[in-house]
């Protein structure tokens, strides 16, 4: 899964990226959500922008893909399915110029939507392809925060609770990244949830990232 033509980001091209995404982080994790739908719609063609001013730039296209993937949820109807459908076709091109870009952010935003999203017909969901994603991430950066709790909240999904539990544990024990604070603190408050349905075994969970995609199959007839 890992290509072997990865070159680190230009700083400046970095230093945008860094701003876009704390801009994109206050508007997931701090806007109400009947707010969000309009601030990512205003926030997405400056992103782009950046994709297309540096299009040998992995860091620019994840950001779009996260992006888009957020803006589906907060925005879900028409359209939705596109927009993940575009995320997934960024991610890849990102992965092909720089796996490691945004510590492996790409690997990461593939196998959430692998993930939680359904499968063919209505998309492209595949528990089996999550993993590989997810694994991917945790090969090039096994000690960050999100690399852990995705794959150990992957598991509890699979019902495979004490795979998930050092994973879990682990996530909680890494420190918060200077420029991913925000969404490591939110990973953080989750964690709290996780390690105890991982050690209860509880197979009913909701956490927050679950309710980001919630019901695609309603929107298959609307492209």
């Amino acid at each position: 899964l890992v290509p072997f033509n990865a070159r680190p980001a230009e700083p400046a091209v970095r230093a945008q990226v860094e701003r876009l995404h704390d801009e994109w982080a206050d508007i997931f994790y701090r806007q109400p959500a009947d707010a969000q739908a309009d601030r990512f719609r205003e926030l997405l063609p400056r992103v782009h922008a950046l994709a297309e001013r540096y299009p040998q730039e992995a860091e620019p296209l994840v950001l779009e893909a996260m992006l888009l993937c957020t803006y589906a949820s907060a925005e879900f109807g028409l359209g939705a399915l596109s927009k993940v459908a575009r995320a997934r076709e960024l991610l890849v091109k990102s992965i092909a110029l720089d796996p490691r870009a945004m510590d492996a952010s790409a690997y990461i935003t593939l196998g959430n939507l692998y993930y939680r999203l359904p499968g063919w017909p209505i998309s492209y969901g595949d528990d089996d392809q999550a993993r590989q994603y997810l694994e991917a991430a945790l090969k090039l950066f096994p000690d960050t925060v999100d690399a852990n709790y995705f794959y150990g909240d992957f598991l509890l999904g699979q019902g495979e609770f004490k795979r998930a539990l050092p994973y879990l544990e682990k996530a909680e024990r890494a420190p918060v990244r200077p420029h991913a604070r925000l969404s490591d603190l939110k990973l953080k408050e989750e964690l709290k949830q996780a390690l105890k349905d991982a050690r209860e075994q509880n197979d009913d969970r909701e956490d927050f990232f679950s309710r980001l995609l919630p019901s695609f199959g309603e929107a298959s007839g609307s492209e």
